[in-house]
């Protein structure tokens, strides 16, 4: 058993992840002809073709070499380079619709719930000693995600990692949708900020990526090049997103599930300043991060489902190795 999977309900999991990449790569392609963007070819096709090829290998260790741990891990590390894909390409395209800019509302909905982010910047800014800790702790959700999906495999928790990569999709994909919906500049631009406003930080991502979602919002013609992709979602933060379901996921293994719970409440805590985003966009997604977890697991453990105990006192006993 792989954590509580038997052979069967592996492959049954891997072609769900896998149906859901497929499924949103399709659609984001079918979208592309109306909108005003283009793709650069071989910065795509090379992590897609990577993916696919970590893919194959896994098929080969899994029917012929009966090595389902290998197998497993590199199944999950092609669905880990290409989700991406589909979840880049479709932040992309969504903000092409022009919808209103939404900053104005989402600042008054932080103030109204009693954030103050001008506060928090300078709290910060004079704590900066803080500062190295949560831009590190911002910038790790893909060396965590690789961690975590090797570890995961290789002790007998694939379940943990196969909802963890499955969570992360689900997440990308409804915050793409919202983001389309209610598209946001960011905290620093709305607020119109300078560096000497904050001389004692380098938040990680406060202006970085406007120029391309001005350009897209404008209707520009744009060259979609994964080597040069920006994070341009603001409402709701994928970031604080990923950082929930990396907590879930690092917290079935007794050896990660400290460290991976500091280092992912530095990432949420991180974002408001180094991602730029309002307190609302990190509760929204947090809570798109628990519906995530819920609906990968549902899918991918429905047997399983009512075994699972999400308190930090309590074994995730779905997420157990047999």
């Amino acid at each position: 058993m792989l954590g509580g999977m038997g052979e069967l309900e592996t492959g049954r999991a891997s072609r769900i992840v896998w149906s859901a990449i497929i499924g949103l790569l399709a659609i984001g392609l079918l979208a592309l002809p109306f909108t005003p963007v283009t793709i650069e070819p071989l910065p795509f096709i090379a992590p897609l073709a990577a993916g696919l090829a970590f893919a194959g290998v896994g098929q080969y260790y899994s029917k012929w070499r009966s090595e389902p741990q290998l197998a497993a891990a590199f199944d999950c590390m092609g669905q880990s380079l290409t989700f991406p894909l589909a979840t880049a390409l479709g932040s992309y395209l969504v903000v092409t619709t022009g919808f209103p800019m939404q900053d104005a509302a989402l600042h008054q909905l932080d103030l109204a719930l009693g954030f103050d982010w001008l506060a928090w910047l300078g709290w910060l800014d004079r704590h900066a000693w803080l500062a190295p800790f949560l831009t590190f702790a911002y910038n790790s959700y893909m060396f965590q995600g690789l961690i975590l999906t090797l570890v995961l495999c290789f002790s007998g928790r694939v379940l943990a990692a196969r909802i963890m990569i499955l969570a992360m999709i689900v997440a990308g994909a409804v915050t793409v949708v919202l983001s389309g919906l209610l598209p946001a500049l960011s905290t620093f631009e709305y607020l119109k900020l300078s560096p000497a406003d904050y001389p004692n930080l380098r938040p990680a991502a406060a202006f970085i990526h406007l120029r391309d979602l001005l350009a897209l919002h404008a209707g520009e013609p744009f060259v979609f090049d994964t080597t040069r992709t920006q994070g341009i979602i603001t409402f709701p933060s994928y970031h604080a997103a990923l950082a929930l379901i990396l907590l879930f996921a690092g917290w079935s293994h007794p050896l990660l599930r400290w460290p991976f719970f500091v280092l992912n409440i530095g990432m949420i805590v991180a974002t408001p300043i180094d991602g730029g985003h309002y307190f609302v966009d990190v509760l929204g997604g947090l809570a798109i991060a628990c519906m995530a977890q819920v609906v990968a697991r549902s899918l991918l453990a429905p047997r399983l489902a009512e075994r699972y105990d999400p308190r930090p006192g309590g074994q995730a006993q779905v997420f157990a190795k047999t």
